[in-house]
């Protein structure tokens, strides 16, 4: 093979995965059809588990001179008054909840990563224009664009990688070219998106704190600002109406005349998007081939998950191919990436549509009633996050099944003198933590030797690991955990109440990653 594994599209989905691998020691090729990095604000928000992946690539210094940790999340009503608030306190992972951010300030950050790992080769200005997938390798056809993107014919080069990404987009290529359908989840609405640059802070004076949701149903919309240095206009496009309006940017500013005036900032972009729901049959083709980002869904934005699922799938997928590219896994542990990704962001985008039906409402008298029912506290934050899919988890004796596929708890610890976040401490890969007060490290010699031989690391609360803020041991209490191991993608693998079954847990761990000897 000429690499390792292919990643095709170079956004911010693209750059995490090459980054990922290359701390690996994978070798990678990221191809990108645009010549430059596009410096184009999307999403506008990620969340705890995004800020867990950033420390883990040493970014989070970088990143916490530009975003900005949300407050909250405000919905107003028709009558322009506070109809729901949503808490946004600090996250499982140890960070907060939310952040709010301009998208090309994450992405200098994730350039800067890849660009620090020499196993990542980055070609711009080329598009994958054929793929073939076999058992043993996938063979790309590339060509050179032009400097807006579009392919120069007759100038064709094969390339032979063992492994291929596609995330290169919502009109991902690479979807087509591996024949993987689409399904519909029914939701298709217009939005007029607008972005702006203040001039200086006067013009931040009027703007929410945090992105504000306004219900309104003469046009709903959503104000607020983009990290520290640009602000976020949403305005949906009523139905008949012409958004070709919107092509002249007076019109723009007449709508965001309240909050700023042309004077005071400048208009980045003002272009009428549609927001759909729509998620790929499947997310893997063959034992080589996968998706990842908006190439496997698509999602309207009223959750803000948009970005933060195709994060998820970064990760979920790079350490999988670390894994069995190193020896340390059979290549059957790729096959749980699809259905456990997929219906994840299945229920997600579910979950984004209905918030959509809800405070998208046209009509003043069904708007009025959803006001009163919503502050009289039928609210929103009964829904639950929902866990990973059916995939790579412990069903054995004594497990805890309501932890299986949800966010390991990053505490504070302390260990041989160094004290911090639990992943910079204790590491990452997969982590075995055992509450000293409640179960010992039953484990046999060659369960050790193979869980290190996987790059496992082992942490034992109030014996060899101090939990100085106490987090980590409550949350396992809490839980009823007597042991919790893992993954690298930061999600539980299993958990077990009975003290006696952590060599169960960590055995059935190893027999799912075979064949490496244990």
């Amino acid at each position: 093979m000429q690499f390792d594994v292919a990643i095709v599209g170079a956004g911010p989905v693209g750059l995490l995965s090459a980054a990922l691998l290359g701390r690996s020691g994978v070798s990678v090729l990221l191809v990108e059809r645009h010549h430059q990095p596009l410096r184009i604000p999307r999403a506008i928000r990620f969340d705890h588990e995004a800020m867990r992946v950033w420390q883990e690539l040493g970014i989070t210094e970088q990143l916490l001179r530009t975003v900005r940790p949300m407050s909250g999340y405000e919905w107003y009503g028709a009558d322009g008054e506070l109809i729901l608030g949503f808490d946004l306190p600090l996250g499982p992972s140890g960070w907060w909840t939310s952040y709010h951010f301009f998208q090309p300030d994450v992405e200098d950050a994730l350039l800067d990563a890849v660009a620090a790992q020499p196993s990542v080769t980055t070609r711009r200005g080329t598009a994958c224009v054929g793929v073939r997938s076999f058992d043993s390798h996938v063979e790309l056809e590339l060509a050179p664009t032009s400097d807006g993107g579009t392919v120069i014919e007759g100038a064709t080069e094969t390339v032979e990688v063992g492994y291929l990404l596609g995330a290169d987009g919502a009109r991902s290529s690479i979807r087509e070219q591996l024949g993987i359908g689409v399904d519909d989840g029914g939701f298709r609405e217009r939005w007029l998106v607008i972005d702006v640059r203040p001039h200086d802070e006067s013009g931040f004076a009027k703007i929410p704190a945090s992105p504000r949701q306004v219900c309104d149903p003469a046009r709903p919309y959503l104000v607020g600002p983009m990290g520290a240095s640009h602000l976020r206009w949403e305005f949906m496009v009523l139905p008949g109406e012409d958004a070709r309006i919107y092509d002249d940017p007076g019109a723009a500013w007449d709508l965001i005349q309240p909050w700023l005036s042309p004077d005071q900032g400048t208009m980045l972009r003002s272009a009428v998007y549609e927001f759909r729901s729509l998620t790929a049959q499947s997310m893997q083709s063959g034992r080589r081939a996968f998706l990842l980002g908006d190439a496997g869904h698509q999602m309207p934005p009223h959750m803000g998950e948009g970005l933060c699922s195709g994060i998820r799938d970064a990760k979920a997928i790079a350490w999988r191919l670390a894994l069995v590219l190193s020896g340390g896994a059979d290549a059957r542990v790729l096959d749980s990436y699809s259905p456990e990704r997929l219906a994840h962001v299945k229920e997600v985008s579910h979950q984004s549509v209905e918030m959509g039906k809800v405070s998208c409402q046209l009509d003043p008298e069904l708007a009025a009633a959803r006001d009163e029912q919503l502050r009289s506290g039928g609210d929103l934050k009964a829904w639950p996050f929902p866990p990973l899919g059916t995939g790579l988890g412990y069903v054995g004796p004594g497990s805890l099944p309501e932890l299986r596929g949800l966010v390991f708890f990053q505490g504070r610890v302390g260990r041989d003198g160094s004290t911090g976040l639990y992943d910079d401490v204790v590491g990452g890969g997969f982590t075995l933590v055992v509450d000293a007060g409640r179960a010992t490290l039953a484990l046999t010699d060659d369960q050790r030797a193979a869980f290190a031989g996987v790059g496992g690391t082992v942490a034992v609360l109030g014996d060899d690991v101090e939990d100085t803020d106490g987090g980590l041991t409550t949350w396992m209490r809490e839980c009823g955990a007597a042991a919790v191991l893992a993954r690298p993608d930061h999600y539980v693998f299993g958990a077990v109440s009975d003290p006696n079954a952590v060599g169960e847990l960590v055995g059935q761990l190893l027999d799912a990653l075979g064949p490496a000897p244990h």
